[in-house]
Formats: structure tokens, C-alpha cells, sequence
């Protein structure tokens, strides 16, 4: 690839620069001499060809809304097909060496079919997990016929392309039972941006409450478990009387929320933000004593490493996904689903603030190997290892041509 331009596309169906991780790999693509172009969502009041920090944006005329399954459906088909015409219309222009496909939904990967019948490379970036997410939305098994269809659309995803970017740890049964060749696999976590949560920075001494303060943040979806969070709070208000839970972000499943807190009468002890700008998310990091993460699904949230890189010690859900990364003395886990079992970690670190101490301590110093500056080069080694594919199997080709010769000289 020596001389030659390295030209990327992103497919995202989502907003940009809403969504971190997109943003910050594009940027880190930018940042080493890749000219990126991104492929996303359309929201009110957005342009539909900009230039942000030297990364190439077209947005297509489709807006997100979580309305009604009908709504889904529509956007679900309506994204991909006008990804693919945009896709392809690019590609023809500029010739990318590799599309990166950002997941959900899994099938978006397709396309990208007549780029790589031209010899793009595809790599899906499988941020989140269509099964899933419709099992947890719908509230339907495994054996629901829609889960089956996309399960069956989901392996075959993983063949079509050529490699896949993980944001967990796995194991080799895990790998095989999702069907994904080890081969094709990158674990590559979803760290925070670190101009924005900068583990290195110094605290701020001075705190603008003198409340016991509880901070989850992020999407306000089901399947991320707030209302755990919410139904916990009866349960401290007698042992924490100065007890606040902030709840920074916005989503669907808001209005919800809103009304459990009502039905509960916690409006003294629970706030809404509504949407905050990322860059806003650190000063309310900042004024809380505990972060929260109660998700019902099996993932590593981006959260779980902001609050670990300000210092903010973490109660979360007790998946192992999460354990791979932090055992018990760098987080503290409570039974994911358990409103009691999570008000009782809660008031343990109340009643004891040298266990925080101790929790903040040990999970930034194991947070250090995670890092961006780190994980950001198996991030870009995908890309280096697609974009000398070709050149990889030649030099295959030829080393077997070698071979052969000098079998057929022998004889």
C-alpha cells in the first residue's frame, strides 16, 4: 500500500458524531493518514454532506424513531437500501480498500455487496446484537420466528465478511457457538474518547453538592436497566437521607421511566437531565460518589470505563462479559435484575467510603491497559492487515509457486 491513498468507509446506522465509538474510530483512522468517509443517519436540522475534523460525512434522509414495530421495519429496510446506493455510488468514485459495517442491524452488511464483488474488503464492527436487542424490545424467546430469522441473517454476516471487530472478550466455545471463525476476530473494547474522559487529567477538588450522589448515563432503552436502579431507591432513602440519583441521557423508554418515578413518588430523590452534549458528561461524573451500571443484557458498556477514568467507583450488573475485564475488587457486582441486591451494594459503599477509595483506586490502575492510546492499535491493525490482503496473497501464491518449482527440479 506504500504511495497509494488509504481510503475508508464507515456504515453506520446512527447518528453522527452522536455516537462515540464511530466518531473516535473515524478520527483515529484520520489522525493515521486514512482519508475517511462515513455513511449515516439524517437527523432534523443536520447537513447532509459535512466535513467534521477532517472526517467526510453523507447522511442519508432517514431519521431515527423508536415508534412501532411498523417504524422499525420501515427503517430497518429503508437505511440499508439507500446505504447501499450511496455506498456503491462512493465506491465507484474512490475505489475504498476497506468498508467498515457498524452493527445493529448485522444485514447491513450486504450493502456492501457490489464494493466487495469489486474487490472491497468488509469488516463488521458488531457494536450491538439484533437478536438481542428484539428479544429484550419485543419481549419474545429464542425460538420466536423473527429472533430465528435474524439469527440465521446474523451467521451469515459473519461468512460474508471478512472480518469482525469484537467489543468484549470471548472464548473459543463462545466464538463457535456465535459462529465466527477465531480467525476472522479482533477484540478491540469500547474505551472512552480520551480528550473527553482523560484518566490523566487532575479531579476537580470542589464539588457543587454535599448529597450522596448516584450517576447512571447514557441511551434511556429497556434492555439498560435504569428502572432496577429506580425500583432500588425506596430501599436506600431511609438509610441515605440525603440520597440524589441523577439519570443523564435520553431515549425511548424516558417517558417510562418518568412515570415509575412518579408512581414511586421519588421526584425529591431522582433527576432527568434529558440529552447532555458528551463533552458535558464529565462534570456530571464529576458530582457523583457512584456510578451505576444496571444493564440486562449481556455487553461492556462505554459507561464502565468512563466512570473508571474519573475515578468514580462502580456497581454494576453481574455479567461476565464485564468480570473478563474487572473482577470483584475493581468493581462491585450485584445479581443483574436484583433491585435489593443492588441497593445492598449501594449503602455498602455509603457506609463505607475507604471501600470506594479502594474500588476507584484498583480499577483505574487496571483500566491503564485498556486505554484508547492502547486499544487503538489493534483497532488499526485491522485495517493494515485488510488493506495488504491482496498483497498478502500474493506473496502466498508466489511462495507456492517457489514450492512447487523446486519439487518439480527434485524430480
Amino acid at each position: 500500500m506504500t504511495g497509494k491513498t488509504k481510503r475508508v468507509c464507515i456504515v453506520r446506522h446512527a447518528y453522527y458524531p452522536e455516537k462515540p465509538p464511530t466518531k473516535r474510530d473515524a478520527e483515529t483512522l484520520v489522525a493515521h493518514g486514512y482519508e475517511v468517509d462515513v455513511i449515516c443517519l439524517r437527523d432534523r436540522g443536520e447537513k447532509s454532506r459535512e466535513v467534521l475534523n477532517g472526517v467526510n460525512l453523507y447522511r442519508l434522509p432517514v431519521e431515527h424513531r423508536r415508534t412501532g414495530a411498523l417504524r422499525y421495519a420501515f427503517e430497518y429496510i429503508a437505511f440499508p437500501i439507500l446505504a447501499s446506493l450511496k455506498l456503491t455510488w462512493l465506491y465507484l468514485r474512490k475505489r475504498y480498500q476497506v468498508i467498515e459495517v457498524n452493527a445493529m442491524p448485522e444485514f447491513l452488511v450486504f450493502s456492501t455487496l457490489l464494493p466487495r464483488l469489486l474487490g472491497a474488503m468488509v469488516t463488521l464492527n458488531l457494536l450491538d446484537h439484533s437478536p438481542i436487542v428484539v428479544m429484550q424490545k419485543f419481549k419474545v424467546g429464542r425460538n420466536h420466528l423473527l429472533v430465528r430469522l435474524l439469527r440465521l441473517l446474523e451467521k451469515v454476516s459473519f461468512r460474508y465478511v471478512h472480518h469482525i471487530i469484537l467489543h468484549f472478550q470471548i472464548s473459543q466455545q463462545g466464538l463457535k457457538e456465535w459462529g465466527i471463525p477465531a480467525s476472522k476476530a479482533t477484540v478491540v473494547l469500547n474505551v472512552p474518547d480520551e480528550e473527553i474522559f482523560n484518566a490523566d487529567a487532575p479531579l476537580p477538588v470542589e464539588r457543587e453538592n454535599n448529597h450522596f450522589q448516584i450517576i447512571t448515563h447514557g441511551s434511556l432503552l429497556e434492555q439498560y436497566g435504569v428502572q432496577i436502579l429506580i425500583q432500588a431507591v425506596p430501599l436506600l432513602i431511609p438509610h441515605i437521607p440525603e440520597l440524589k440519583v441523577e439519570i443523564v441521557g435520553d431515549g425511548e423508554y424516558r417517558t417510562h421511566l418518568e412515570q415509575l418515578v412518579k408512581d414511586l413518588g421519588l421526584e425529591k430523590y431522582v433527576r432527568f437531565t434529558g440529552f447532555v452534549p458528551m463533552e458535558k458528561i464529565p462534570y456530571h461524573i464529576y458530582q457523583a460518589d457512584v456510578g451505576v451500571i444496571s444493564i440486562l443484557i449481556s455487553m461492556v458498556p462505554n459507561k464502565l470505563f468512563e466512570y473508571i477514568a474519573l475515578s468514580t467507583p462502580v456497581v454494576s450488573s453481574d455479567f461476565p462479559a464485564i468480570h473478563a475485564c474487572f473482577d470483584n475488587d475493581k468493581v462491585m457486582y450485584f445479581e443483574t435484575g436484583n433491585e435489593k441486591d443492588l441497593a445492598r451494594c449501594i449503602l455498602e459503599l455509603y457506609g463505607e467510603p475507604t471501600k470506594r477509595t479502594t474500588l476507584r483506586t484498583s480499577a483505574l490502575a487496571a483500566y491503564q491497559q485498556y486505554r484508547w492510546k492502547t486499544q487503538q492499535y489493534k483497532y488499526l491493525k485491522v485495517f493494515e492487515q485488510l488493506m495488504n490482503y491482496e498483497d498478502n496473497q500474493s506473496d502466498v501464491v508466489e511462495e507456492d509457486k517457489k514450492i512447487n518449482n523446486r519439487g518439480r527440479y527434485v524430480r
